[in-house]
């Protein structure tokens, strides 16, 4: 009879029951010899039922079930220590270094496994792994629009450029684990800038953007890998934040935790990488151009388990994602938060340009494409954009826009003919003489004289300062002297009501009012006192 661990302990039951051979036999179907010798072994390890069901499987095993080696006096491989070099690492240890190892370590009194039984025992073991050390995986159910994974694949393809050498075309893969949907594309390295170009050309591909991005701990990325604080290189910090979504790198040695990419890597490798492999390609473009009709027949074959393609899953998942903006990102591109300046001004490759001046003291996000020209502003808080100036890396430092400037300093900055434009509101004589008085004066003066008789004229009002400018124009030789002496004049006699505004008092200074105030208390005291 076969032996098995129930039998052996409704044995050791039966014999703790006080039950006789004949008994336990009629109980339990184990013949007498069979059990006399379960329970002779039992005895020689002085282990009873209760001992039995407190023991491991494996120890129970051990001592009623012995392996036909042992008794043969065969030396057991630690096969747990075998798995884990053989198995685990990323640099397997061939089994016939492990058997070698093995046999080594053997004396020669006892008897070793030969190498095709070390192979059988070996591929028994892995069919029996204890609990803790067999693989699971945990299934997902991706949420449609919120994750993409992206790799590259390790079988490259290969292309000869115009000086006869060939180069290798590394193949990047994206995927959205919701529907499916693979894209992919050749790029000449796995630099930092081929993985932006690529997530670019990928996220416009997908016509939306995810809300996180799983990605492995490359050194094009990520600066310093880590199970919980992975530190993600500024350029793909700043790619994200200009889409809009979150970098997620996967735990350091664990690719299972974006297994929808690894199994995307090996489907692009089986119906595109390898229909082209022997093809003579002339340029990574070239290669790219073969690719593309083969990944829309990809997209386009219905899926194994579902009835619809990746391509009509997607058409439903890009609904729910971010749309994409409306500048794509540019290689390159600059994107920082500074903040405001006093001058209301910002300072980028040691250029300034202004923003509205309600912004000074103020952080601000900025935007710059160098290729494109173009530089934007905008609120931290909202997102909004404040500004936007044309940026040319060879043209004016100084940046700055009439609407960002305050009305005061607006003001210092009207140009001669501005001004003479604003004195025709008055009339034709006070425009008039402005061009006169200003004719041969520099500019920053003529602009300080036209200020001042665009003042005059503010206080005095339209027809006054007309009236004026008119008599000022009949003299011989009209100048700025001759306009203050008839200001100063029509100030005096007070013939017109609105004349030019006295100064303003200031309380912190005692007037004449107040003296007359205190010598007149003075002398009143000094009355009584007499």
């Amino acid at each position: 009879m076969r032996k098995d661990l129930n039998s052996i302990s409704d044995v050791l039951a039966g014999n703790a029951q006080g039950l006789s051979l004949a008994q336990i036999e009629a109980k339990t179907g184990v013949p007498k010899t069979s059990a006399k010798r379960i329970l002779d072994a039992a005895k020689a390890n002085g282990i009873d039922w209760a001992e039995f069901c407190r023991m491991s499987v494996e120890q129970q095993q051990n001592i009623f079930m012995p392996k036909r080696r042992m008794q043969m006096n065969f030396v057991e491989p630690d096969w747990k220590s075998i798995y884990l070099q053989h198995e685990r690492p990323r640099r397997r240890v061939p089994l016939r270094v492990l058997w070698e190892q093995y046999a080594q370590s053997v004396s020669s009194s006892q008897r070793r496994l030969g190498y095709s039984s070390f192979c059988k025992s070996y591929e028994h073991y892995k069919l029996n792994l204890p609990v803790s050390m067999r693989d699971v995986s945990l299934s997902f159910q991706w949420e449609p629009g919120d994750v993409a994974m992206i790799d590259y694949s390790g079988d490259p393809l290969y292309y000869t450029g115009r000086d006869g050498v060939k180069h290798k075309a590394d193949i990047f893969v994206g995927v959205l684990p919701f529907s499916n949907y693979i894209f992919c594309l050749a790029t000449k390295d796995q630099t930092r800038q081929s993985w932006l170009l690529a997530c670019r050309l990928m996220l416009e591909y997908f016509g939306g953007v995810p809300r996180y991005i799983y990605l492995d701990n490359s050194t094009g990325l990520v600066i310093k890998a880590d199970r919980y604080n992975p530190k993600i290189c500024n350029e793909f910090k700043a790619f994200s934040a200009y889409y809009g979504f979150c970098p997620y790198p996967v735990r350091p040695g664990h690719p299972r935790d974006k297994g929808a990419v690894e199994g995307a890597v090996g489907i692009v490798q089986r119906r595109i990488t390898n229909r082209l492999s022997d093809i003579q390609f002339r340029s990574v473009e070239d290669v790219n151009e073969s690719i593309r009709p083969l990944l829309q027949e990809l997209n386009s074959k219905p899926l194994t388990e579902r009835f619809e393609t990746r391509a009509e899953l997607h058409q439903e998942e890009v609904l729910l994602m971010t749309p994409l903006p409306s500048i794509a990102y540019e290689l390159g591109q600059q994107e920082k938060i500074l903040k405001v300046r006093k001058d209301y001004q910002i300072r980028l490759n040691n250029r300034r340009f202004s923003v509205p001046y309600q912004y000074a003291g103020k952080t601000v996000r900025v935007v710059c494409w160098p290729h494109k020209n173009i530089l934007r502003v905008y609120d931290v808080l909202t997102g909004k954009q404040i500004t936007e100036h044309h940026y040319d890396p060879l043209g004016v430092k100084q940046n700055i826009l009439a609407e960002h400037m305050p009305p005061n300093h607006l003001a210092m900055m009207r140009s001669k003919e501005n001004l003479l434009d604003m004195l025709e509101v008055f009339g034709s004589n006070t425009a008039e003489l402005g061009k006169v008085i200003t004719r041969n004066q520099p500019l920053r003066v003529a602009r300080r004289l036209l200020t001042s008789i665009l003042a005059a004229g503010h206080n005095l009002g339209g027809e006054a300062i007309e009236n004026l400018a008119k008599r000022v124009l009949k003299r011989p030789s009209p100048t700025f002297e001759t306009f203050r002496q008839e200001l100063d004049s029509l100030s005096d006699t007070g013939s017109d009501s609105r004349s030019i505004r006295p100064p303003k008092e200031d309380p912190n200074i005692r007037g004449a009012a107040y003296y007359a105030k205190r010598l007149k208390e003075t002398q009143s005291v000094g009355g009584k006192h007499e």
